[in-house]
């Protein structure tokens, strides 16, 4: 028997049974220690204090064949128990920990072993220190590639003489006991590995104890997801069962198990070489190769003891897995206080899967409380990669997805109009439904910024407030803001109101100050308020909206009008017993501009329509009639125009189409092909519109269902007039099995049986807007769409408009997307638009501009897109984009980097140059805007997943620049 040194005792008392709970934590023992006294001590202490090679600790043996391993020298092989247990025995904690020491480390893979309970381990010879150059890198599965370094226990090869086996001894022998096989690389690092290879394999049986792998999905956001719903509420009731190859019980109260113990309540299963469970005061106490699990939780330790009414534990030596993070780790001593509360002493954890120890954090002391969900550090220090990172003297951080005061992640980040800049967030979280976050910014090139954010939520409304404030722009030399006001509000089921509003202290706050990743591509800074109220056939809303233009290179009528206010009241009813269906459409609003130049006033319509849809399995026809009425009180009209305009316009349409469908099997493949032809005829008479100023009105892009509107132009300002009709064809391939369309066709054109001759002055010539030119031609462009789900990887769209007035292509496009999990990405996009409206504008009004490219190809585009992510090497990824308008010879936006990311770690950097045509774009005599320039940034994030992460957020950027990408959830 031996006993552990008294300065080496971890002891507690209990605060209710006022008994002293003691866990040992042998410490460091010479050398010239016996083995029994060394026997408690953990692996990697020992290791630290061998100092023989491999070399001196093999020897070269021929084994025979059939000769069995050895078996250790016993002192107490036929052990038998005592009939009844000592006071001592029963009653104090203190005697239950001096019988923990006795325990010896039995071999996993032989529970049963003859080997006695108390018997020493006796090694052969000490196992080889490994230098810190040739140590493994855990987890790795590649072969090892080191000469002449032998694992501990048989090494065997045939390089023997005649061909023979050639086999040589390291350590101890074995004795037919499993070992982990060592086969990882090497790496360099300057720590010892946090767990070793026999920790490793243990850490896979944990892993392999839960119903699910906790690590099975590694693209859900670690500490969201709920595993799966506990049974502990069984626990209570539940009958405890104990099953053992041998087991002495004393009074019907004291009960001895051993060999193969297992032991089973609700969701607790724990398994063991031998226990003590006392029924009065149910205490189970296991001793020797301890795997315990339920449904949050998966241990491993030498010795255990639990007090299953209080669901109170104490371990030590203890490996475990928690799978709601999930996170693993280790610690010398486990105290589990109650059913949420729990201490760790010498705690080292991670969330990497087990085989990977990439980043660990060590604490002399660490604290769960799965109730506050709320955790605690002393003395903590971050190691990733075997190099140490950071340490705090104390840390405290949140457990799962409840919000807790504290620092954030801080921020860094670098661009060419603010220089590098650093944030430190700070998150305090007032009340349940109250929190603010402090956002301290730091910009090398420009100085301090203060800013915020305040969040609220009630029954009824949840809201923002946010503000931003520079006291001093070393380079501007002048203060600078920005304010931001939400809120949204549902007073009843139907009622519901919203408030926007934005309002910033320059017209370069967001290009000199802002973050290049979410860089506004907007010219005009929105702010509205509105409320609704919304039930079935009604429809009410009310808004009041305003515009702060934040480009400079906009005046005049570029800038938009304010609604003060704009009322829309729309009614819809359908009919059961006739086939008719009735709407109203009505808008009242008020339009205000800063430049008393423009006109402004009140607008009044109203539409109503009736409609008598005929429909069948494979044919539709849909009358309609509608008549708009508008109605203007203008203040500062041109001269000899009327301060009062009304219009009246009758409008009728016939929508018809088939429906066609057909099976096919082509090549294998059930498919459903699909033929449907459409026509839509449009009447709408000529109504002089010309003394009607522009408030909201352009006119639209020509696309495919640009054939089925019955106004050319957005808005109400005008309102076309047409005699025409639309024809199309849509034919479809889609498969049977998987609803994927393997094609899709698209084919219409316009036919016009007259010039349409409303106009209206919406063609921007630089800073003008010149009258769009009377339409004459008898077709449309020739409108063809082709796409194709090839399969679940590939995707293709391309389209293609012909103008036959002009005999030219005027729209092309062709993309093609390849996305394949995990993470293989590719775009490819190429876009043309050629418009004639400006030229034709031009030519109109005898303009001498009409020959300048510049000017008549404004609104032209030819662009080239490409965005990918794609695998390098060992979950390394290349990330980027690249936007090049071949119109103008110039990137408009590119971006590139690398992003790495497993299961428990994520890296991004990328930098980006992109065009900033908010800060570039002045005013010039010549009325064209000049050429933007470009402007670069450095970003980069890092996150280790279950603990923390620094730097920007690229998720969102990802997600929007890179068509498939998907962000973490």
């Amino acid at each position: 028997m031996s006993f552990a040194n008294e300065a080496n005792w971890n002891c507690q008392q209990d605060k209710n049974t006022k008994e002293w709970v003691c866990v040992g934590s042998p410490a460091d023992v010479e050398p010239s220690k016996t083995a029994t006294e060394s026997q408690g001590k953990p692996a990697a202490a020992q290791q630290g204090n061998l100092s023989k090679s491999a070399e001196d600790g093999a020897t070269r043996v021929t084994p025979p064949n059939g000769v069995e391993p050895g078996t250790a020298e016993t002192s107490e092989k036929d052990r038998s128990f005592n009939a009844k247990p000592s006071q001592d025995e029963k009653s104090t904690d203190t005697d239950l920990n001096e019988k923990i020491v006795e325990k010896p480390n039995v071999p996993i893979a032989n529970p049963n072993s003859a080997r006695p309970l108390n018997s020493p381990v006796v090694s052969e010879a000490p196992p080889p220190v490994i230098p810190a150059t040739q140590k493994p890198m855990p987890g790795s599965n590649k072969p090892a590639t080191e000469v002449g370094v032998k694992q501990r226990g048989w090494n065997c090869d045939t390089k023997g003489e005649d061909g023979n086996w050639n086999c040589q001894l390291v350590g101890a022998d074995p004795e037919g006991e499993a070992r982990v096989v060592e086969t990882e690389r090497q790496r360099f690092s300057l720590l010892d590995p946090a767990f070793d290879n026999k920790q490793e394999h243990i850490f896979n049986t944990l892993r392999d104890r839960f119903k699910t792998n906790p690590w099975g999905n590694c693209t859900i956001q670690l500490g969201t997801q709920k595993y799966y719903v506990p049974d502990k509420s069984q626990r209570d009731t539940a009958d405890l069962d104990m099953n053992s190859n041998s087991a002495e019980i004393y009074d019907n109260e004291i009960g001895n198990y051993q060999g193969n113990v297992e032991m089973k309540r609700a969701d607790q299963r724990a398994s063991s070489n031998s226990a003590n469970y006392d029924s009065v005061s149910e205490t189970l106490d296991l001793h020797g190769n301890v795997f315990y699990s339920e449904d949050e939780l998966s241990l491993y330790t030498d010795t255990a003891t639990f007090k299953l009414a209080s669901d109170e534990a104490r371990m030590r030596d203890t490996l475990f897995i928690s799978p709601t993070t999930p996170i693993r780790g280790k610690a010398s001593a486990v105290y589990r206080d109650s059913k949420s509360l729990s201490r760790y002493k010498d705690a080292a954890y991670t969330s990497c899967e087990p085989g990977n120890q990439d980043w660990i954090v060590h604490a002399s002391n660490l604290k769960l409380n799965k109730k506050s969900g709320y955790a605690s550090a002393k003395n903590a220090w971050v190691e990733f990669k075997g190099v140490p990172v950071f340490y705090s003297p104390y840390l405290s951080f949140p457990m799962d997805d409840r919000r807790l005061t504290g620092f954030l992640a801080p921020v860094f980040g670098k661009t060419q109009q603010g220089g590098f800049n650093f944030s430190a967030p700070f998150y305090w979280n007032i009340a349940p439904n109250y929190d603010a976050t402090i956002r301290p910014r730091y910009l090398t090139k420009r100085g301090i910024l203060l800013a915020g954010d305040f969040r609220y939520l009630t029954e009824k409304s949840n809201g923002l407030v946010s503000a931003e404030y520079m006291p001093d722009d070393t380079l501007a030399n002048k203060p600078r803001y920005l304010a931001t006001i939400k809120n949204n509000t549902r007073f009843t089921p139907n009622i519901s109101s919203n408030l926007d509003l934005n309002y910033v202290s320059d017209k370069e706050y967001f290009s000199e100050l802002g973050n290049a990743l979410n860089f506004p591509n907007f010219s005009h800074i929105r702010s509205y308020a509105n409320t609704s109220y919304v039930d079935q056939g009604i429809s009410l809303v009310g808004l009041v909206e305003s515009y702060q233009t934040i480009d400079p290179n906009l005046t005049g009528r570029l800038r938009p009008y304010r609604r003060l206010p704009q009322l829309n009241l729309n009614l819809d009813h359908e009919f059961e017993s006739v086939p008719a269906n009735t709407v109203l459409e009505s808008e009242y609003v008020y339009f205000q501009h800063d430049d008393s130049s423009l006109p402004d006033g009140y607008r009044f319509n109203i539409k109503p329509s009736v409609s008598f849809p005929l429909q069948t399995a494979s044919a539709f026809v849909t009358p309609k009639l509608s008549l708009q009425y508008t109605q203007y009180l203008l203040n500062n009209q041109q001269v000899r125009v009327a301060d009062s305009i009304g219009r009246t316009v009758p409008i009728a349409s016939i929508d018809s189409g088939l429906f066609f469908e057909k099976d096919l099997n082509i090549a294998g493949n059930s498919l459903l092909h699909t033929l449907e032809p459409r026509l839509f005829y449009l009447y709408i008479p000529k109504v002089n519109q010309s003394d009607i100023p522009i408030f909201d009105t352009s006119l639209y892009d020509f696309q495919f269902n640009s054939l089925f509107r019955e106004n050319s132009f957005s808005g109400i300002d005008r309102v076309q007039d047409a005699n025409q009709i639309a024809a199309a064809l849509t034919s479809r391939l889609v498969d049977s099995k998987t609803g994927l369309e393997r094609l899709r066709l698209n084919v219409g054109e316009i036919f016009y049986f007259q010039d349409r001759e409303v106009t209206a002055p919406v063609v921007r010539i630089g800073r003008d807007f010149l009258e769009s030119s009377v339409e004459t031609s008898a077709f449309s462009p020739l409108v063809v769409e082709l796409s194709s789900q090839i399969n679940e990887h590939f995707a293709v769209e391309t389209g293609l408009q012909w103008d036959p007035e002009i005999n030219d292509i005027v729209r092309g496009k062709a993309v093609l997307h390849f996305v394949n999990d995990p993470g293989e990405i590719f775009n490819i996009g190429y876009l043309y638009r050629k418009s004639t409206l400006n030229k034709e504008a031009l030519e109109e009004a005898n303009d001498p501009r009409e020959n300048n490219p510049s000017f008549t190809r404004s609104n032209d585009i030819i662009q080239s897109d490409i965005s990918f992510r794609w695998p390098i090497y060992d979950d390394w990824f290349a990330v980027g984009g690249w936007q090049y308008s071949l119109l103008y010879n110039q990137t408009q936006d590119a971006f590139f980097g690398f992003e790495k990311e497993n299961c428990c770690w994520r890296f991004r950097v990328i930098g980006r140059q992109y065009v900033n045509n908010v800060e570039t774009s002045v005013n010039s005599p010549t009325g064209e805007d000049t050429p933007a320039t470009s402007q670069t940034g450095i970003f980069f994030q890092v996150e280790f997943k279950g603990l923390t992460g620094i730097g920007e957020k690229l998720d969102d950027f990802f997600a929007k620049s890179i068509y498939g990408y998907r962000k973490s959830e």
